[in-house]
């Protein structure tokens, strides 16, 4: 069964990183380049959203983990 709260928490966080990362590239970008080299604005806006992706996956593994690891499989009283 799908956990509806870690979906939704996904979607929230990928928005919010994409929005972030937008608001740095203007907020850093040369006043000459405004209508211009799109391709490299495309990389460094995938490159921000994947960074913080990265740092984001930890905790939804966290969250998404049901049980201790290395217990699968094993009839213990911790498991």
């Amino acid at each position: 069964m799908a956990d509806w709260f870690l979906i939704l928490a996904i979607a929230v966080s990928f928005g919010i990183l994409l929005v972030a990362s937008v608001y740095i590239l203007i907020l850093y970008s040369h006043p000459d380049d405004n209508n211009d080299a799109y391709f490299p604005k495309i990389v460094v806006i995938l490159g921000f959203v994947l960074a913080g992706a990265t740092v984001l996956l930890l905790p939804l593994d966290v969250a998404n983990n049901e049980g201790y690891a290395g217990c699968a499989g094993y009839d213990t009283n911790l498991c």
